[in-house]
């Protein structure tokens, strides 16, 4: 005799009513046939397989769901709640964050493999390495771990956050972050900035490039004005790799002056009056091609010098005018140790640091990458890597168009291939759907009658 769960699901499904998957898991208690233990999506087990030597099985079993998690929509997100929401008891799945014993290299390398081993996901000849940190606020996170009063660029003011380091690669057509390293700040150490053990921001990205040259071949590195520091550009530059940045306007450069006629220190606003009223007639416009299409002429001006106390020979690329109308700057100081480099190639290269920019706002939007509910650092440095996880398996199958055949609507952001796969998942964990053609074609939106056959089986 069928039990009442299943006879509830036969006269759901009978009578034709247009219920969504979401009703059948919170209206059966305890339907453990129908959660998310029994999906079944080849794509996602062949994926996240790669991470089994990662974990022991119990451990695996538990990364499985987290992951599942992930593609869940929540109000709030905690690990309460992605417990609930892959029915799994929040003990264990707080023991696994907390508790058990993970190999946070290792996933991170096993990650970095899956992108490597596709041509449709590895980083190209051209990629630029991008290093860039963002906040995450937690302004009533009294007891989180490393969350301290400090600049948080995602507000553009100080707030209580925890601000991390990352590391992305970055092209014209693709870009996919490399790591994340946590900054701690100095009075989380008990000799403050003097304790061995403290790294400022600058020296996790040095950490970060070095880690990279080691084993990718990128063409240069490029980061915004706060990296361009001394103590980094030289590391670079003795490294031999090309990098390309701006300067903050309170920089000294020192170059000559052509009304004292000998070389002097000036700043980049005084810079910009001597080429408007000396130079000119050797301004030269370059024209880009915008994300939209369209083109965009900048007015710019080019020579070589250097930063004071900065030994790297470099040139210097200023734009007159500002880079869109929501700009706050009136003109830009671009910098490069590439002293071969067209003025088109520094804009270009300089500007592609903005798809970590894009990794972040991916990460946070789609993954809730800064809403977590863990207070110590160790254990947000493993949900922060999660997100990484189940970020490199939606551009896994986006850039390998693994829903094509699969989805009769074709997802094109991040969020859609997020709702997407949890369609998948919704529609796998509750396999007698399969059967129901209203509710898999007109709910799920999936019209692959051999992914459906798999699914029945």
């Amino acid at each position: 005799m069928l039990c009442d769960k299943y006879l509830l699901l036969i006269l759901l499904v009978t009578s034709g009513i247009n219920c969504t998957c979401k009703f059948f898991t919170q209206s059966i208690t305890g339907a453990k046939d129908l959660s998310i233990f029994r999906t079944n999506i080849p794509l996602l087990n062949k994926f996240l397989e790669h991470f089994a030597s990662c974990f022991t099985k119990k451990q695996f079993a538990m990364f499985l769901l987290v992951v599942y998690a992930m593609f869940k929509d929540y109000k709030r997100n905690s690990l309460e709640a992605m417990a609930q929401a892959v029915h799994t008891d929040y003990q264990k799945f707080q023991y696994f964050f907390s508790e058990s014993k993970w190999d946070l290299p290792a996933l991170k390398q096993k990650r970095m493999d899956i992108i490597q081993k596709q041509r449709t996901t590895a980083l190209t000849k051209d990629s630029i390495l991008t290093i860039d940190d963002t906040g995450c606020p937690k302004p009533y996170a009294k007891n989180t771990e490393a969350a301290k009063w400090q600049y948080c660029g995602p507000l553009k003011r100080p707030e209580t956050c925890n601000v991390v380091v990352g590391a992305a690669f970055v092209s014209k057509t693709k870009h996919f972050p490399l790591d994340v390293i946590p900054y701690l700040p100095a009075d989380e150490f008990g000799e403050g900035k003097n304790d061995p053990k403290f790294k400022d921001k600058i020296q996790i990205a040095m950490d970060m490039f070095d880690a990279a040259s080691n084993v990718f071949d990128f063409s240069a590195i490029a980061f915004d004005t706060w990296y361009a520091s001394q103590r980094f550009l030289e590391h670079i530059h003795a490294k031999k790799k090309h990098f390309f940045s701006e300067i903050k306007s309170n920089r000294n450069i020192s170059m000559y002056h052509p009304e004292k006629q000998k070389y002097c220190i000036i700043k980049p606003d005084e810079l910009v009056t001597l080429i408007k009223k000396h130079y000119a007639d050797k301004t030269k416009y370059v024209t880009l091609k915008s994300a939209d299409g369209s083109e965009v002429s900048y007015k710019t001006y080019t020579f070589d010098a250097k930063l004071n106390g900065c030994n790297v020979p470099l040139k210097f690329v200023v734009i007159l005018g500002k880079w869109n109308k929501e700009d706050d700057k009136k003109y830009h100081v671009l910098i490069t140790n590439q002293l071969d480099a067209s003025v088109k190639t520094v804009i270009t290269n300089y500007l592609l640091r903005w798809g970590i920019e894009h990794c972040f706002k991916e990460l946070k939007d789609t993954f809730y990458f800064d809403h977590y509910q863990v207070r110590h650092i160790d254990k947000i440095e493993r949900y922060w890597n999660i997100c990484l996880i189940s970020w490199t398996f939606v551009y896994w199958i986006k850039q390998n168009a693994y829903l094509d055949k699969i989805m009769e609507t074709k997802p094109s952001t991040f969020n859609e291939f997020k709702k997407a796969i949890n369609s998948l998942l919704e529609f796998s964990s509750t396999n007698a759907l399969s059967k129901n053609e209203k509710l898999s074609q007109e709910y799920f939106k999936i019209k692959s009658a051999r992914f459906k056959k798999k699914i029945a089986a």
